[in-house]
C-alpha cells in the first residue's frame, strides 16, 4: 500500500484515472512533483480538475501505459464521489462556466497598472497616500496573478499575464506559488501535503502539528497568530527605511488576507490523504457569511458530507478557540508526561524547520 506516510521507494508508481490503472514509473509531469500525491490511489477529479479543460492533457493521458494491480492494493474511495464531481464538471463546462472573459479580465489588469503607475508618478508629492494607494493595488496584483494561477485568461496567456503580475509588479515567484497553490487544492488540508498548513514551528492548528512547536509558542499562539502574518514585513520596512512608507501596505494586507484564509481553511479538521476531491473540499473549507457560496452545497447534502456554513462572527470564534484549544492541550499532554524536555521540544521545532525547507 502507498500514502503519504510511505518512503519514496514503497509508493506505488500508479495513479488511476477513469477507471484506468496508469504507470507513471517513467513520466515526467510537466507541472512538477504534483503527480507524487496521487500515487497509489483514484486521481479522476484531480485530473478533470486540473486538466479537463486541456486537450493536449487527454492526449498524453492516452499514451501512457496501464499496468495490473491488485484492487486490494486501490484505496477504497465512494464511487459516488468521483461520478458527482465529474457530473457537476460536465454540467458546468457546458455551460460556459469555465470559459476565458479576455475582455473584463483584460479592463481590470490595465486599470491596475494604471492605478500603479499614477502612484509611483506621485510618490513624491504625497508619500503616505501613494504608499497606500500601491499597497492596494499590489492587493489587486494578487487576484489577477491568481487568474493566471487558475488558467482563467486561457491556456496560452495565462501563466505569462501570471509571471507579470507576480513577478514584475510584486516581486513573488509565480512558479513557485502555483506549484504551492496547485497543491492545496488537491490535497486541502491534508497534513504533509497541503504547503498552507506548514505554519510549525510557531502556530499548530491540531495535536500533530503541536508537538513541533515549543511551549513558549502555544501559550500565545491563539494572540500572536494575526500579527506574525505580517512581521516579515515589518522587519523589512525598518530594514530599509528609504521604502518604509511604500513596504509597509502589504503587511496589514498580510494580516487581512491571511485572517480570511485561516477562517476558510484552518479552523476545520484535517483530511486523509485518500479522501476524494469532494470530500476534501467539503470537510477541509467554510461557507463563512456567504462568502464561498459553493456549488458542492447540494452535493453534499446528497451524499452526506459535511457542510459548514457559519457567521463571520462564528467563523472567527472556531478559528481562535482553536488555536487556544490545541495550545492548551498539548500542554496540558506535555505537563502530565513530565518527561518532554524544553530540548526535545526545541528539536522538534528544528526538525519542523527543516521539513518545510525541503518542502516544494
Amino acid at each position: 500500500m502507498g500514502g503519504a506516510g510511505a518512503s519514496e521507494a514503497e509508493r506505488p508508481k500508479w495513479t488511476t484515472i477513469h477507471g484506468r490503472h496508469v504507470d507513471v514509473s517513467k513520466f515526467r509531469h510537466p507541472g512538477g512533483n504534483i503527480i507524487e500525491l496521487f500515487y497509489g490511489m483514484d486521481s479522476t477529479s484531480a485530473f478533470e480538475q486540473f486538466h479537463g479543460h486541456h486537450k493536449g492533457a487527454w492526449k498524453m493521458l492516452k499514451a501512457l501505459p496501464t499496468k495490473e494491480v491488485d484492487p486490494a492494493d486501490v484505496p477504497q474511495q465512494p464511487q459516488e464521489h468521483v461520478a458527482e464531481m465529474t457530473r457537476l464538471m460536465t454540467s458546468w463546462r457546458e455551460r460556459g462556466l469555465f470559459k476565458p472573459r479576455p475582455v473584463a479580465s483584460g479592463i481590470y489588469g490595465l486599470a491596475v497598472v494604471a492605478a500603479i503607475v499614477a502612484c509611483i508618478a506621485c510618490a513624491p508629492h504625497a508619500p503616505v497616500l501613494s504608499g497606500i494607494g500601491l499597497g492596494s493595488c499590489w492587493a489587486q496584483c494578487g487576484f489577477l496573478q491568481h487568474m493566471g494561477g487558475h488558467r482563467e485568461w486561457g491556456v496560452r496567456y495565462s501563466f505569462l499575464l501570471q509571471h507579470f503580475f507576480e513577478g514584475l509588479l510584486k516581486g513573488g515567484s509565480a512558479s513557485w506559488w502555483r506549484n504551492r497553490h496547485n497543491k492545496h487544492h488537491a490535497k486541502t488540508n491534508v497534513l504533509g501535503e497541503d504547503g498552507d498548513l506548514r505554519t510549525t514551528p510557531f502556530f499548530a492548528w491540531d495535536p500533530t502539528l503541536a508537538k513541533k512547536v515549543p511551549d513558549w509558542s502555544l501559550k500565545t499562539q491563539a494572540f500572536t497568530f494575526l500579527p506574525a502574518l505580517g512581521a516579515y514585513v515589518f522587519v523589512f520596512a525598518f530594514t530599509i527605511r528609504k521604502y518604509a512608507v511604500a513596504c509597509h501596505p502589504p503587511s496589514p494586507s498580510g494580516i487581512y488576507l491571511g485572517f480570511f484564509f485561516g477562517l476558510s481553511h484552518f479552523a476545520v479538521e484535517r483530511v486523509p490523504s485518500t479522501a476524494t476531491w469532494l470530500e476534501s473540499s467539503m470537510i477541509g473549507t467554510v461557507d463563512w457569511g456567504g462568502s464561498s457560496a459553493f456549488c458542492g452545497y447540494a452535493s453534499a447534502e446528497k451524499l452526506g458530507l459535511p457542510y459548514r456554513e457559519l457567521s463571520f462572527a462564528g467563523a472567527v470564534k472556531l478559528m481562535m478557540v482553536g488555536l487556544w484549544r490545541t495550545g492548551r492541550d498539548e500542554l496540558q499532554l506535555r505537563s502530565d508526561r513530565r518527561k518532554y524536555s524544553r530540548t526535545q521540544a526545541y528539536m522538534a521545532a528544528a526538525s519542523a524547520v527543516v521539513e518545510n525547507l525541503k518542502a516544494d
